[in-house]
């Protein structure tokens, strides 16, 4: 039997996100596979390595998840920030400076059993970084900790592992604004003011936020002719990760059974928002 979640094709990081499960799933079971059917997102692999689609859920919430700063870089910043400012030196400011930007910036690691470096956000050779959405200032480690954080099971509150990409969590922290639901309502017009800067946070899909976040390291929508607007092409049969990313990047279209367009938002002058997308082949 497939693993299976449900998802709306039309948000597109319903979409990333099962891109994103796939990618963690052949980590865990190689030679996963991987396809839409249904309003579903179904996965095949070897049971007796992965078995359900909560087992995989449950090693996203186990694993570490750092970034590629050394233990004496964040042992240093530690002591550092314990002096306070006025018990630092100008060039231990400096060299806090630095490694706050460090901590701020620098790669991600999704620790054992999967052992996935995130850098796409860094990419601006091959235009992964222009699906960033978080400001200089915001510190991508603290974004994706706090979805983490917002997937653990809560006491008392079963979901169904089938629904994840539904499962909403209030005052989850800010999130990365993958989820076209929220990302088209929150620009500073919509609601009168700028929730960023203030910390305010409301009701977040942390699994979609977290595991789209996994799957744009790899699967990467493609630019199309409009401004702002990019492409990402579904298939319909099972597929291996590394075949299914150039299918989503429309590289591949004899696998592609349908193509979606979205484009994205600034929520402010710094701050962006995946919005939601149309079919422009096929599932029409």
């Amino acid at each position: 039997m497939s693993l299976r979640v449900n998802v709306e094709l039309t948000n597109p990081g319903q979409f990333f996100a099962c891109c994103g499960l796939l990618e963690l799933a052949d980590r865990l079971a190689p030679g996963a596979e991987g396809w839409f059917e249904g309003g579903e997102f179904r996965i095949e692999c070897d049971p007796a390595k992965l078995a359900t689609i909560k087992q995989l859920l449950q090693a996203l919430i186990d694993c570490p998840l750092t970034n590629t700063m050394s233990a004496t870089q964040l042992d240093r910043l530690r002591q550092l920030t314990a002096l306070g400012t006025a018990g630092r030196s100008k060039a231990a400011e400096e060299e806090m400076k630095a490694l706050t930007k460090l901590r701020r910036t620098e790669p991600i690691v999704l620790g054992s059993p999967f052992n996935l470096h995130i850098d796409w956000f860094l990419d601006d050779r091959a235009g992964g970084n222009r699906f960033k959405t978080w400001a200089g200032q915001q510190g991508v480690l603290d974004i994706a900790s706090a979805m983490k954080r917002a997937i653990q099971p809560t006491p008392g509150k079963v979901n169904p592992a089938e629904a994840c990409l539904r499962a909403s969590v209030l005052g989850g922290g800010l999130p990365f604004y993958f989820d076209s639901d929220i990302g088209a309502q929150v620009t500073a017009i919509d609601v009168g003011f700028s929730a960023d800067p203030l910390k305010i946070s409301s009701a977040v899909r942390p699994y979609i936020e977290l595991l789209a976040f996994v799957g744009l390291q790899r699967f990467r929508p493609c630019k199309s002719e409009t401004e702002n607007r990019y492409s990402y092409a579904i298939w319909g049969e099972p597929l291996s990760p590394i075949l299914a990313a150039a299918v989503c990047g429309c590289a591949v279209e004899v696998f592609a059974t349908a193509q979606y367009e979205f484009s994205t938002q600034f929520r402010n002058d710094y701050y962006k928002s995946f919005l939601p997308s149309q079919p422009v082949r096929g599932d029409r």
